[in-house]
């Protein structure tokens, strides 16, 4: 059963874990299965009130992890969508729970503190250093009732090492696409009081040939004959051509981070920590696969593409503007056991996201283009107490502050390719949001063998800012508004023995909308995706019910059914064709199951497989009603998993085969065609990751990504098969 009473910071459960890299694989599987993430408290997760997955410090290991997201694509009930290359992103990379879309759904925690951006509530999964990881838990189901907005999906925990002696880390390696690394991290244990923890790494690729360059067709003769363009369709199925690429896509980063634990007695701690992570992408010169009647590059001008059809080309058609993002985090955090029943825990921070980005010219090399800066802040302030008010009753309390600030400018640049040509100020928002939250669980072992979990969080959120319109002629303001959101949640937990757990729950979640939903107007092509400073929070409520059961011959057998039931959900809506906006507009329902199976063939050897299907529904839109029975748009209805994980002498490693169902970008589900540029199609794919221990503290491994080289698209092209080398020393 939970056990109420506090735990000494001697022997925090980060502490325990720290030992499990010394013990066997199948050791690791049980113990790794502690969590903090679903209860705010330590608890087996066995006896939580959530469906978790564990992502221990073997796992990561065994799998080729150069982006943390990459730790979670074989777990069931998670979708990671990303372009495969390691590529730093707060946009492209997206890790989604149960079905419910978008990356601004889930909730991403960096020891129990919320690292989603205050701009969009995207997270750069890049600028989380993987060898600082001690294991990362995945909490599904709506949680609001405990971290306020983004928990719709669940909540996804990192959980990073502490310092308990003198250790050192480098890990370097080579890949295709010329990608290289170099990671460093110290940790060091200076006196009995004080502990410090450094981390940096430096990351590289010239990156591939992803972004296509397809352009549809009207009937007629007329321009000049090409040869080289490639009949393909759009993934609506209209007629169209690749006519070239835009070129490799390169990116370099750097991450640096420190800590100072200092232990001020046996029962207080204060740990101050900083990060800073830097990222610029940059497309390289482009290609075009037409030429003339005498074998001239043609990338410009009216062209005849077969007898019957013809286009309109731009050299800017075939060109991607840079972007990148300078991230720096300040963390400050108090843990008191005041005694064996009251405990009490402060964490305060500074977030500050640099992200921009330029929109190209007419040329490669010269032309007019834009420079948008998307500056925006989070400054937020969390306490919590714990109160054992008796053996069987623990109750958590906990404030709540966060504010989050947006300045947005967009500049003309005289010549995009020298971003300090910039001129003319064209469009200029600000925005900003602050919620005030009280949240309360309590946690009651009813008899030895049911506990219940009651929560509630009531959150108070309010926003205010200004837009300027297009030629920065005339801004509107917007005055303070305010919005409240009371997320309630019950879960009930039965032990009906030692290896059986059954659990069932119901709750409700929410996100307010983002400072870029409400603030943020921006143009794609000759489009206006405008910004809606009157929305309103999004909701969804949840229940699920689910067993888990240990066999005698070490399988472990795991199951849930949910149903998610979302409304006022946010639509970007077609207005007319050159005007979308965002709107409050719907609603919609998810059904879902998660089956897991885990077997220990012995101590060295484990097979695992899941499954996930997703069945989801629009069933209202008030902008357009003919929307309602659609599928949700970039949410797969199909998922499993497969892989072995083994350990013989010096050698270990794993090997895991994964596949996603195609899935629909298209609020009216007319993306049909699945293998073409734009689509998201199904796939299948093998990796496999092999280590060898040459000597003690000195391993070299050997990653393959895609095997089987399995060509398919996410919206872009997928890098293919890669390979990846490396040595990591431990002093």
């Amino acid at each position: 059963m939970i056990k109420i009473k506090n735990i000494p910071l001697s022997i925090s459960v980060a502490s325990i874990i720290f030992t499990i890299p010394t013990l066997s694989l199948a050791q690791n599987i049980e113990l790794a299965d502690i969590s903090i993430t679903a209860t705010k408290t330590e608890v087996a997760t066995s006896e939580s009130p959530a469906s978790i997955s564990v992502v221990n410090e073997k796992k990561l290991e065994n799998k080729s992890v150069q982006r943390v997201d990459k730790a979670l694509d074989d777990i069931a009930g998670v979708y990671v969508r990303s372009d495969n290359d390691n590529t730093p992103s707060s946009w492209n990379n997206t890790v989604i729970l149960r079905g419910i879309p978008q990356y601004y759904r889930t909730a991403v925690l960096v020891d129990g503190v919320a690292i989603n951006n205050s701009f969009s509530g995207g997270v750069n999964w890049s600028n989380i250093p993987v060898d600082d990881i001690q294991q990362i838990e995945v909490v599904k189901g709506p949680f609001s009732s405990l971290y306020g907005g983004n928990a719709m999906g669940g909540v996804i925990n990192v959980i990073t090492k502490k310092p308990t002696e003198q250790e050192i880390f480098i890990r370097t390696g080579y890949g295709s696409n010329n990608y290289k690394n170099l990671s460093i991290v110290h940790r060091n244990k200076l006196t009995e009081n004080i502990g410090i923890s450094l981390n940096y790494d430096n990351k590289s690729s010239d990156g591939y040939i992803q972004d296509l360059v397809v352009k549809t067709t009207t009937t007629g003769v007329g321009g000049t004959a090409v040869s080289g363009a490639i009949p393909t369709t759009t993934s609506t199925g209209a007629k169209a051509y690749i006519v070239g690429d835009k070129g490799e896509k390169s990116w370099k980063q750097q991450n640096f981070g420190a800590k100072i634990y200092y232990d001020i007695d046996d029962n207080q701690e204060l740990i101050f920590g900083y990060t800073y992570h830097t990222h610029e992408t940059e497309f390289n010169h482009f290609n075009t696969y037409l030429t003339d009647a005498v074998g001239n590059p043609v990338y410009s001008g009216s062209v005849q593409l077969d007898p019957t059809s013809k286009s309109t080309l731009s050299e800017s058609n075939f060109l991607f503007g840079p972007n990148g993002e300078d991230v720096s985090k300040y963390t400050l955090g108090y843990k008191n056991y005041i005694s064996d029943v009251i405990s009490l825990k402060i964490d305060t921070g500074y977030n500050d996201y640099r992200y921009w980005y330029i929109s190209t010219g007419a040329t490669a090399t010269s032309g007019a283009g834009k420079y948008t800066d998307l500056p925006n802040e989070k400054t937020y302030v969390s306490a919590q107490m714990d109160f054992a008010i008796t053996d069987n009753n623990l109750l958590v309390v906990g404030v709540d502050l966060n504010k989050n600030e947006l300045h947005k400018q967009v500049n003309t640049l005289s010549n995009w390719t020298d971003e300090n040509t910039k001129t003319a100020l064209r469009y200029k928002s600000e925005g900003r949001s602050t919620t005030k939250a009280i949240f309360l669980q309590d946690t009651i072992n009813v008899t030895d063998k049911i506990v219940t979990y009651l929560g509630g969080r009531y959150d108070l959120w309010e926003t205010d800012g200004f837009v300027n319109d297009v030629d920065n002629t005339v801004t509107t303001t917007y005055n303070t508004r305010e919005e409240s959101q009371f997320s309630p949640k019950l879960s009930v937990v039965y032990l009906s023995s030692k290896d059986t757990t059954f659990r069932t729950s119901i709750g409700k979640a929410f996100r307010a909308p983002s400072l870029s939903d409400l603030y943020s107007d921006w143009y794609s092509g000759a489009t206006l995706y405008k910004a809606d400073p009157a929305l309103k929070p999004e909701s969804v409520t949840s229940w699920e019910i689910g067993f888990e059961h240990k066999f005698s011959t070490n399988t472990f057998l795991k199951s849930t059914y949910y149903e998610n039931y979302l409304t006022d959900l946010m639509y970007s809506t077609v207005v007319s064709p050159t005007l979308n906006e965002k709107r409050n507009a719907g609603k919609a329902e998810i059904k879902g199951i998660e089956i897991e199976i885990n077997q220990n063939i012995n101590d060295n050897i484990n097979i695992f497989a899941n499954y996930t299907y997703n069945k989801t529904e629009i069933t209202e839109n008030i902008s357009n009603p003919a929307l309602v029975g659609n599928e949700i748009t970039y949410s797969p209805k199909h998922q499993y998993n497969i892989g072995l994980n083994a350990k013989v002498g010096k050698w270990s490693g794993s090997l895991i085969g994964k596949y996603v169902d195609d899935l629909t970008t298209k609020d009216d589900n007319t993306d049909v065609v699945k293998d073409v540029s734009g689509s998201y199609e199904e796939h299948l794919t093998v990796d496999t990751k092999i280590n060898y221990e040459i000597k003690k503290g000195i391993k070299a491994s050997l990653a393959i990504n895609n095997m089987f080289d399995k060509e398919y698209y996410q919206s872009s092209l997928t890098p293919g098969r890669t390979v990846y080398a490396e040595l990591a020393f431990k002093f």
